[in-house]
């Protein structure tokens, strides 16, 4: 049976509150400098929920344009992931650990009102992602909240 777009985005609010407030609680108490990425520029805590935040925060620009009718992407393939993360966790490296969370939050409530506010017929069109890759808006969320369970559990497994 067909979700209705009501039943989708419910189930997309849930999801986003129910994965904030599952990252909020496991990582509020580990040290935000904390090294959980090694390699050439290790990554702590607080650079993984920076990461988070701008990855988030992109998703809400491409729901954006995509409610007006646009598009938007950060990157033009998965092929520079590695080169945007590098000077968006970068950037942020400056920033207190209270600006990282900050945006994390201010992401999340992005994402979360764009989709409550989307009209039906864009909730129901394929968009373009951040990524430079084409799908429904409720698969971006989706996507975005799998991404942020699996760096918040690659943390607490140490």
């Amino acid at each position: 049976m067909k979700s209705t777009v009501k039943e989708t985005r419910h189930r997309m609010m849930e999801l986003l509150d129910e994965t904030r407030r599952e990252t909020q609680f496991a990582l509020s108490d580990i040290d935000p400098e904390q090294v959980v990425h090694g390699g050439n520029a290790p990554w702590r805590v607080r650079d993984v929920i920076g990461h988070l935040g701008v990855w988030n925060g992109e998703a809400a620009q491409s729901l954006r344009a995509h409610a007006a009718g646009h598009k938007y992407h950060c990157i033009s393939s998965e092929a520079k992931y590695e080169e945007y993360n590098g000077a968006a966790v970068g950037e942020r490296r400056t920033w207190s650990v209270e600006q990282v969370w900050a945006e994390y939050k201010t992401s999340h409530d992005q994402l979360k009102s764009l989709a409550e506010s989307m009209s039906n017929e864009a909730w129901d069109r394929e968009m373009l992602y951040p990524w430079n890759e084409e799908g429904a808006p409720w698969r971006l969320i989706e996507e975005m909240m799998k991404h942020e369970e699996e760096h918040r559990e690659a943390i607490l497994a140490g």
